[in-house]
């Protein structure tokens, strides 16, 4: 090929359409250390389950608006017993599933306008990015709430339609401030501790942060949504490189997770499809 560096993707997975595997919206996805890959199907309103390589393996959900049915799925993480959160935008709750996907109770209602990323903490708790709402709110798993932060605005405690959320090996909070156009992190209990990133297609710029993931070295990977590429910093927030995605092109990248064999996957929604790319910690 005429492009000397060697492009790091190595599947791609799904097509427009409504059956098994296939795609209307994908917006986020999560990576089980049970080596599985869990994607919000976001307008087909279910979660499809993958192998780390790429396999379907099934999908649940129903579109609906009473406990347990799917409205808008957007974020997904799974926690270490492999049960399956589900923020769900348009119902405005964060609905739990078993790893089989079994239905077992939804957390946030009354509270949240429109949740979008959701992460676990080291504690088991629940962090969900609500994008209505320019809030984070930490939940335990039974619904009580444990704190939140944020509010709308352009300030380092406040955000304009915050995307998702992943936390990182010190347990802080790091969320993708998608208009403000930069990466936020704060402590366990919403502390400001830093933030980078400004408005630009530069190196370290953004234009409408989506995905974020962080590696076990504290990296921090982040969905250049308007860019339509993903970048790759240290601990600190300093820019050390983009993921090689030119062979592949993403259109509007999403959701962006780290799984247990060591790629990054994202859901590159205007492709329709998630893609996985080789990833040099």
């Amino acid at each position: 090929s005429m492009n000397p560096i060697e492009d790091e993707l190595v599947f791609r997975v799904g097509s427009r359409g409504r059956e098994k595997g296939e795609f209307t919206n994908l917006q986020g996805v999560s990576a089980a250390s049970s080596g599985r890959i869990v994607v919000a199907d976001s307008n087909n309103q279910c979660i499809q389950v993958f192998s780390n390589e790429g396999q379907f393996k099934f999908r649940f959900g129903v579109r609906g608006r009473s406990p347990g049915q799917l409205q808008r799925p957007t974020g997904v993480a799974v926690d270490t017993n492999g049960d399956i959160i589900v923020a769900d935008y348009d119902n405005r709750w964060v609905s739990i599933f078993s790893p089989e996907g079994k239905f077992k109770t939804k957390i946030g209602a009354g509270r949240l306008m429109g949740p979008k990323g959701v992460a676990v903490d080291r504690n088991g708790h629940i962090i969900v990015v609500d994008n209505k709402s320019c809030c984070v709110f930490t939940f335990q798993p039974n619904g009580k709430l444990v704190g939140r932060f944020g509010g709308r605005g352009a300030t380092d405690r406040h955000f304009a339609g915050p995307h998702f959320v992943a936390v990182n090996n010190k347990n802080e909070i790091v969320v993708t401030d998608f208009h403000n156009h930069s990466v936020k992190v704060y402590s366990a209990d919403g502390e400001f501790l830093f933030k980078f990133g400004s408005h630009g297609e530069g190196n370290g710029q953004f234009n409408a942060p989506t995905g974020v993931a962080v590696d076990s070295n504290g990296n921090i990977i982040v969905a250049d949504w308007g860019n339509s590429r993903i970048q790759v910093f240290d601990s600190s927030g300093s820019f050390l490189s983009y993921i090689n995605t030119s062979a592949e092109p993403l259109y509007g990248p999403q959701g962006l997770a780290l799984t247990s064999d060591g790629h990054v996957v994202v859901a590159d929604a205007g492709n329709h499809c998630f893609k996985a790319y080789r990833y040099l910690q």
